[in-house]
């Protein structure tokens, strides 16, 4: 994954010179052009698929720069419910998405933006690997770990997808893997390192047919707590 992220942050300084001369002859072209319905329209494409490779940029700026989700607290639950629309709209069209919150407060530590993006990484990535009437289901609660140095939140994230074959299941959180669009194949393996870089753990399983389920927890803020002040 470290020398993804290395490929992926030279990919970025090159691609990033490249767009910097498109945008500028793109505002030129547009100032100049001609009154014509052909000309605009092939106009409108450059400018497509200029915001096409402007998104891929992003994502390999986030996934080279990986980072944890932030040093503050805040509520998982919270986090889902006020995101839930913006999820929703996430999904493909014809597939379907549903969120079930925790019984009680699940504060871990992160900030609120950053989670959030953690959070639809995760279920665009699940949504574009449905067929059509597929369905996400995205479901919060407290890990099955009572010692309060290990207290985590758990995120269960499944899709009743087509799956992946075992040679293609291990590698998962591998970048394209999971998903080979531009929309979703990075965001996956950003996913990965953000949990792993903010103390958390991250699996999944999927096979051929059974569709995928991706679990990942991230530390309860007390826990966080204690482990950096233990009790004397």
């Amino acid at each position: 994954m470290d020398a993804a992220a290395r490929t992926a942050r030279a990919l970025a300084h090159e691609l990033a010179n490249y767009l910097g001369a498109m945008r500028s002859t793109l505002y030129l072209l547009a100032d100049d052009a001609p009154d014509d319905p052909e000309v605009r329209q092939d106009l409108d494409t450059l400018a497509r698929a200029f915001k096409e490779a402007a998104e891929l940029l992003e994502e390999l700026r986030r996934f080279a720069k990986a980072q944890p989700i932030g040093t503050g607290s805040v509520d998982l639950n919270e986090v889902l419910r006020e995101a839930e629309p913006e999820l929703h709209a996430a999904m493909r069209a014809g597939t379907k998405l549903r969120v079930r919150l925790g019984s009680e407060p699940l504060v871990v530590r992160g900030d609120q933006a950053r989670l959030r993006l953690l959070i639809l990484d995760l279920v665009t990535t699940m949504g574009h690997s449905l067929a059509e009437g597929g369905r996400v289901e995205i479901v919060a609660t407290p890990a099955p770990d009572h010692a309060l140095e290990n207290a985590s939140a758990l995120l269960l994230a499944s899709g009743d997808g087509p799956g992946l074959e075992p040679e293609r299941a291990a590698r998962i959180f591998e970048p394209f893997v999971f998903d080979k669009s531009g929309n979703a194949g990075l965001k996956l393996a950003t996913v990965y390192t953000t949990v792993v870089e903010s103390g958390g753990t991250i699996a999944a399983e999927s096979a051929p047919g059974e569709g995928t389920t991706i679990r990942l927890t991230l530390p309860l803020a007390t826990a966080a707590a204690a482990g950096e002040n233990p009790a004397r």
